[in-house]
């Protein structure tokens, strides 16, 4: 519907009006600031107001003052006047008029007859004619220069005789205008200086919770969950500290527990928790993924020579070589089973390369296991080898378990095959099925050597496999790197410790 035309000229003056200041306004304008200067306003216009009240009050009254004396000067030589202007005796009435004008607080004085035509004058006189009845005359214009005319009527028996006229100054009316004004302008500049400055101190410490807030808010964009305000008061800022002390210590309990999580389960399994926890239910989808077991060999003998807290501190050396491997090609470690890892690829972020990204990681945790090996052994430390078993297919992926203990994992077919070809690889091999090198997008990327059909538990029909030696040029490079870069964290870790 479109705007009536009474409105349209006020919205165009408006639009006006912010496109004229928009310039001048800048783009931060600290909310100290803004309460101070609003304050400072307020108390000036309010000073302002009160000064301009007190001035003319003052200056009606000393005018009222001067009108109550001008009038009783020239009723009073009004009747003085009256007997020898019957009489026509203009000495008398000279010497009157003269005595008068002698006063320092009189300009002038003067005496007209009924026509009102000067008779006798003395001192200043007004330049238009007299009335005939009281009056009050301002002339001069100049504020040091004006007068002021107070005309009276003398009158015999209600018959009007002649009139008089005394001639004021406004000199002292002016200068005790113009003292009063400087001595308010004074005042007000005084107290708005200080007003201004208690206003802005004021502000200030009224606005301070406001940054106190803005710097939480800043640390906890920044990760900084531990920060917390000090400040305690009694009002609603005080609700609003609390409330977000409250709101702090709350996320940070859920970053300790969603850490923790991630130690038991992968990061985006735990993230997906945390954000949906009534969601957490059990329940699958059929997925396709690649699957990768990395098994220990020999590890039943070798945990028979070694004492446990050995062989604890040995698997976590080499599962957090694993995990770095999985890392690196975005794989998941499902779970760890004594001293096999399995890993899964394309679950539960979904991963279009999932099968190449396994396999890679398989020929990481290899060459990373050998180059581990050769630094553990330089320092006369255990060293042992993996033998892995991989699959890709499709499979269930969910919560597994009961309602009161549950996992998320993959299961079926597939991760079975896996598990039964990780058992029966060699030490430093990487066994997979042969329906992954039937894959078009995998033959050229990996380097592998058919390694035959194997009888597998629980399969009548033997299974075609092929021995995986390596991947393409580009990807080893990468990988090279990630392998040096890991071998010599391991190594600062050490001499840290040595340290």
């Amino acid at each position: 519907m479109p705007a009536s035309p009474a409105n349209q000229p006020k919205a165009s003056w408006k639009a006006r009006f912010d496109a004229l200041i928009q310039p001048y306004i800048p783009e931060y304008f600290p909310v100290a600031w803004k309460m101070g200067l609003s304050i400072s306003a307020l108390i000036l216009i309010g000073m302002t107001l009160l000064a301009f009240i007190l001035l003319n009050n003052q200056l009606q009254r000393m005018r009222d003052q001067a009108d109550s004396f001008g009038n009783a000067i020239a009723t009073q030589l009004a009747h003085t006047a009256r007997e020898p202007l019957l009489a026509e005796d203009r000495f008398l009435l000279k010497v009157h008029i003269n005595n008068l004008v002698r006063s320092d607080s009189i300009a002038g004085a003067a005496l007209f007859n009924r026509e009102g035509e000067p008779i006798d004058q003395a001192g200043v006189q007004p330049p238009a004619s007299a009335p005939s009845s009281a009056e009050v005359r301002r002339w001069g214009g100049l504020e040091e220069d004006a007068m002021s005319t107070y005309f009276a009527p003398v009158r015999v028996n209600d018959n009007l005789a002649g009139s008089v006229a005394v001639t004021l100054s406004d000199r002292s009316i002016t200068l005790a205008q113009r003292e009063v004004r400087n001595t308010l302008i004074t005042a007000t500049l005084a107290m708005g200086v200080l007003a201004i400055i208690a206003s802005f101190l004021i502000s200030r410490r009224l606005a301070q919770p406001i940054h106190n807030l803005l710097a939480a808010t800043s640390a906890m964009r920044k990760g900084d969950l531990q920060y917390r305000i000090q400040e305690r008061r009694n009002d609603e800022i005080g609700h609003l500290i609390e409330a977000y002390n409250g709101m702090a210590h709350g996320m940070l309990e859920k970053d300790q527990v969603e850490r923790v999580l991630q130690r038991f389960v992968s990061p985006s399994v735990a993230r997906k928790m945390m954000a949906n926890l009534d969601q957490v239910t059990l329940g699958g989808r059929d997925v396709t993924a690649t699957v990768v077991f990395a098994d220990i060999v020999g590890f039943t003998r070798l945990s028979e020579s070694l004492a446990p807290e050995a062989v604890a501190d040995m698997l976590n050396v080499y599962f957090d070589a694993i995990s770095a491997a999985s890392d690196f090609y975005r794989g998941t470690i499902d779970k760890y089973m004594g001293d096999c890892a399995m890993i899964v690829f394309g679950v539960p972020e979904e991963d279009s390369e999932h099968l190449f990204h396994g396999l890679c990681c398989a020929v990481m945790i290899q060459r990373l296991v050998t180059r581990l090996n050769e630094y553990r052994d330089a320092r006369g430390l255990t060293t042992v080898e993996f033998r892995i078993g991989m699959n890709s297919g499709a499979m269930l992926a969910g919560n597994l378990g009961s309602r009161e203990r549950m996992q998320y994992t993959v299961v079926g077919d597939t991760v079975n095959l896996a598990s039964r070809l990780s058992n029966m690889a060699g030490a430093g091999e990487i066994i997979a099925a042969s329906a992954i090198m039937e894959d078009p997008n995998i033959g050229s990327r990996v380097r592998a050597t058919e390694y035959g059909a194997m009888r597998v538990r629980g399969r009548q029909e033997p299974v075609g496999t092929f021995r995986v030696d390596g991947v393409h040029a580009l990807s080893e490079t990468l990988m090279e790197q990630r392998i040096a870069q890991f071998l010599a964290e391991i190594s600062a870790e050490a001499d840290r410790e040595s340290s």
